[in-house]
């Protein structure tokens, strides 16, 4: 599993239920046994986030409100896409673990969509803003990113190559209107179908071992500058996974927002 201390293969059985308003998660799983990063826990928090989202879908079709979102359609994918310490971590990780051509050809594609953000001074802004709490000014970033047409590096005929670890904010985004509105966010004909929790908030108020921090901004597209800022190397491991799975389902808990 992404995130555990190399040489570990013991694992502990993991069973809870996670209750929300008028419907219940069931989660059974096993986790990796000792001090492990928060990465390791990420599959069980990426499972969660479907469910909501799911839920969030059901509830919406109740209404009239269908979900739009189909394979092969990529709009949302040349959209900013903020990602939590520890995805950026998994996602890297990912990265290193393919074979070298395919890594090759991945990794290409970050430094020409990083030199269109710094020509158009969106990288400049978001390093500004990483750790700002201003939503005004986050949206106004976002859809100057929007405008730039640059697509997620991930993106392949239409397809994300990396669908399995997608990062949270990806599976929370689902709309009910036209896809094509996607591409166009500042014409604020889109219609979100939002979960009734945004996991990918309190993800983002760790680091990549697990510490408290002020909410980070790290756009996908810029996460080789990221990884270079902040080598693997300096990671601690600190808490067992179900210390920190008990730690973020109190932080939902007491903070749902």
């Amino acid at each position: 599993m992404p995130g555990n201390q190399p040489g570990s293969t013991a694992s502990i059985p993991v069973n809870f239920a996670l209750k929300f308003q008028d419907f219940t998660i069931e989660v059974s799983t096993e986790l990796p046994e000792g001090p492990v990063l928060p990465a390791a826990i990420l599959p069980v928090i990426q499972g969660l986030s479907n469910s909501f989202s799911e839920a969030a879908a059901k509830r919406a079709a109740q209404t009239g409100r269908h979900r739009s979102c189909r394979e092969g359609c990529a709009a949302c994918c040349w959209q900013a896409v903020a990602i939590a310490p520890a995805e950026a971590r998994m996602i890297s990780q990912w990265l290193n673990d393919q074979p070298e051509e395919r890594q090759t050809e991945l990794r290409e594609r970050f430094p020409i969509a990083a030199e269109r953000l710094e020509q158009a001074g969106v990288a400049q802004a978001a390093r500004e803003l990483s750790r700002t709490a201003d939503r005004d000014a986050l949206h106004a970033l976002g859809l100057k990113y929007s405008a730039l047409g640059v697509p997620c590096p991930f993106l392949e005929n239409e397809r994300c190559c990396i669908y399995e670890i997608r990062p949270l904010r990806c599976r929370e985004y689902q709309v009910a209107s036209l896809p094509e509105h996607c591409a166009h966010p500042e014409t604020k004909q889109i219609d979100g179908i939002e979960p009734p929790v945004k996991l990918s908030h309190i993800l983002g108020k760790w680091n990549a071992m697990g510490e408290t921090q002020a909410a980070e901004l790290i756009l996908l597209t810029m996460l080789d500058e990221w990884v270079a800022g902040h080598p693997s190397n300096e990671d601690r491991a600190q808490h067992t996974a179900p210390e920190l799975l008990h730690e973020f389902i109190r932080r939902f808990a007491d903070d749902p927002d």
